[in-house]
């Protein structure tokens, strides 16, 4: 295969060069410094618990611990970007939307675990050992606690699907236990409080009430967060901390759900750490050298490429460069002589079960690139592993390629974030008469930019949502939250000085007429406003 032009392997990650991140932690980066549709669905599930008003555990997680560039057959340029948090996987369909319930998905991470397969397309999947990480406790020394591979044989996915379903059994007490092993052991503990409250009847699973009352008061609907169950709710033993604990445990498509009744009440229930238990399983939870994290998060699968280069003390652009020109990123690829994300040749394959797996792939690809070139030199070795993998390809196409990769991933870059955000405030909204269509807004917003009142570069609202705060310019966005809905709205007009303090003891913001419907505030007027950090 040729080369394709770099700007169809990569999607839209941009990238500065400076450090540390906007918004860097030492251990991630701030969720409000993300995708818009990515901030927004972080502030409405998660920002009450960083201001500790919420009285619950984290849905997603404090901080973005990763964020990586995935193939995916049908998503535009054929792939995805992809928010990883301690809980979940926040998957991005279009990075210009700002509405989170329109464009972004949770991966199905348990199911994959649970399976041992990777998906990169509706269709596509590549086979890989199931996870043997405890799905709930201690990941170290806790080598009795059933893992998501525990449940391989119970869940309700796959070709097995219909046998494995569960009758209803409202009212009737959990009790059963499941082992490492994947058994069963029925009538085994004794909560007589911990009862079925819901049937799911489309896969065929129960929900006990500790769940099914917690999954009500989430501000989504339920199934979105967590996909439908797919096992029954069991009790394990595992180690919290380093003590044997018993936990109430349900697999969704998309979660776990954990009950631990020794826990305070606001935090019996939690989410699962599945993000964090994901990137494990597929040996990503080791961070990587600053350096390479542009081109890392910027290309398919670039984590193991990089980490595959690393290890075989190859310069990182050259193996993603080879990734592009030979398999295109396709982690399926195969020609007669060669197979997978770097096309490695058949013969440095034979004595692995899943030669497809990406990180496994990525790492004899480049080990047997490194014995090329060590006994060869560059672009000797380069012509003899495009000849093994059966590319008509040259070792100066991967060169260029890799020269253009230097150009869009520079050492040092960092994910080009927008500013962090801060809660404004919380309270009543006013609004302008409907009169002020959104033309008016427009003409407003252009009258300011000609003034110089505005923030440089200020430009209409793609969604036509305007509001005022007398702390923030025209031309800036705020994110509000109300009535289970978050959106963008953009500062079209200002507050009269005189007005200010009369203003701040009445309202925490002002909105357009049809922003205000929007958030529902028309039938209950509460919004939070988050803005950029002063």
């Amino acid at each position: 295969m040729r080369a394709l032009p770099i700007r169809l392997l990569v999607i839209g990650v941009l990238f500065v060069s400076f450090a540390p991140a906007v918004g860097a932690t030492p251990s991630g980066l701030d969720p409000t410094t993300a995708q818009p549709a990515v901030a927004a669905l972080w502030v409405q599930l998660d920002g009450g618990v960083r201001y500790q008003t919420a009285g619950r555990a984290w849905a997603l997680g404090p901080v973005i611990r990763a964020v990586a560039t995935e193939p995916y057959a049908e998503a535009s340029g054929g792939a995805r970007t992809v928010y990883y948090f301690d809980k979940a996987r926040v998957e991005v369909t279009d990075l210009t939307s700002t509405d989170p319930r329109k464009n972004l998905t949770l991966g199905l991470l348990v199911r994959d675990m649970v399976l041992g397969i990777v998906q990169v397309g509706d269709q596509r999947f590549i086979p890989v050992p199931p996870a043997t990480i405890p799905l709930a406790g201690d990941l170290i020394g806790n080598d009795a606690a059933p893992t998501y591979a525990s449940l391989r044989d119970l869940v309700t996915v796959g070709d097995r699907a219909a046998e494995r379903r569960a009758p209803a059994r409202l009212g009737e007490p959990v009790t059963e236990l499941l082992q490492r092993d994947g058994t069963v052991l029925p009538r085994t503990i004794t909560q007589p409080d911990v009862r079925i409250a819901f049937y799911e009847a489309q896969s065929g699973h129960n929900i006990p009430a500790v769940f099914w009352d917690w999954l009500g008061r989430q501000p989504w609907p339920w199934v979105i967060l967590t996909g439908f169950p797919i096992s029954e709710p069991y009790w394990i033993r595992t180690r919290v901390d380093g003590q044997e604990r018993l936990v109430l445990v349900q697999a969704f498509e998309r979660r776990v759900l954990t009950y631990d009744p020794q826990n305070p009440e606001a935090w019996r229930v939690e989410w699962g750490n599945v993000g964090l238990h994901y990137r494990a399983w597929r040996g990503l939870d080791t961070p990587l050298d600053s350096g390479d994290q542009a081109l890392a998060s910027g290309v398919p699968f670039g984590e193991y490429l990089v980490r595959a280069a690393r290890s075989s003390q190859l310069d990182p652009y050259l193996v993603v460069a080879l990734a592009a020109v030979t398999s295109r990123f396709d982690p399926l690829a195969e020609t007669p002589t060669a197979r997978g994300l770097l096309l490695v040749p058949r013969s440095s394959l034979n004595d692995t079960h899943y030669p497809l797996e990406p990180a496994e792939n990525a790492r004899r690809g480049a080990a047997t690139l490194a014995m090329f070139v060590a006994h060869e030199g560059l672009e000797a070795g380069l012509a003899r592993y495009l000849a093994a993998a059966g590319s008509s390809a040259q070792p100066s196409d991967v060169l260029r390629t890799a020269d253009e990769l230097r150009q869009r991933f520079p050492a040092n870059a960092v994910p080009l974030q927008g500013p962090t955000l801060t809660e404004v405030g919380r309270g009543h909204a006013a609004y302008y008469d409907p009169s002020y269509d959104v033309s008016w807004w427009e003409r407003t917003l252009a009258t300011y930019a000609r003034w110089g009142g505005a923030v440089p570069n200020a430009s209409p609202d793609p969604n036509g949502f305007y509001c005022v705060h007398p702390d923030y310019r025209p031309g800036e966005r705020l994110l509000l939250i109300a009535n289970g809905i978050a959106l963008w709205c953009t500062i079209g007009d200002t507050v009269a000085s005189g007005h200010v303090a009369a203003w701040r003891s009445r309202w925490v913001v002002e909105l357009s007429w049809p922003t205000f419907v929007a958030l529902g505030l028309d039938r209950n007027n509460d919004v939070t406003v988050w803005g950029p950090t002063r």
